[in-house]
């Protein structure tokens, strides 16, 4: 399992990039602009593709595997932990930004760290199998958010993508 972690997730480094560049082309400037505006946290963030790309912004990454936080380490802290317990005080990011992580993360710990009107960028890998139990997934960990946009992009493997923004208070529905 380990291997897997370094090494093979880390030959799909320039996938993962694709993905957020075409993921970054689906929507408004404005809109990407406020995601990597602030601090960022990235839940499973690898070796830290999100934080190379976005140089200018604080991105703080957590991820599981310590040899992957140790490899090609960039400016911006890692650190090791899960999406399921994550190591900050509430209302500590301005957007929460997982590429591919979320459905090992059970909970929804990220809403405590996130500030009101905090952004989500979350996706995830689908087949033509698993489409509606994953976006089904995906949706659920945001049901407390204002969806603002949804879409799929298609990469090296099929993405589901959402976009929210925490309210001020809690939805009614």
């Amino acid at each position: 399992m380990q291997y897997f972690f370094t090494d093979v997730y880390g030959s799909w480094q320039k996938t993962q990039q694709e993905k957020l560049r075409k993921i970054k082309n689906r929507l408004d400037k404005e809109t990407f602009g406020k995601i990597f505006d602030g601090t960022v946290l990235d839940i499973g963030c690898g070796n830290g593709y999100l934080e190379k790309e976005y140089k200018r912004t604080k991105i703080i990454g957590v991820d599981t595997n310590l040899r992957m936080l140790r490899k090609n380490v960039v400016v911006f802290p890692r650190v090791l932990g899960t999406g399921e317990s994550l190591p900050f005080r509430k209302w500590s990011f301005d957007s929460v930004v997982s590429i591919d992580t979320m459905h090992l993360v059970r909970n929804k710990d990220f809403l405590r760290v996130l500030k009101p009107k905090g952004f989500v960028l979350f996706s995830m890998f689908f087949n033509d199998e698993n489409y509606e139990e994953r976006r089904k997934m995906v949706l659920g960990k945001l049901e407390q958010l204002k969806i603002l946009k949804e879409f799929e992009i298609d990469a090296r493997e099929k993405e589901f993508v959402v976009v929210a923004i925490k309210p001020t208070s809690r939805l009614k529905r």
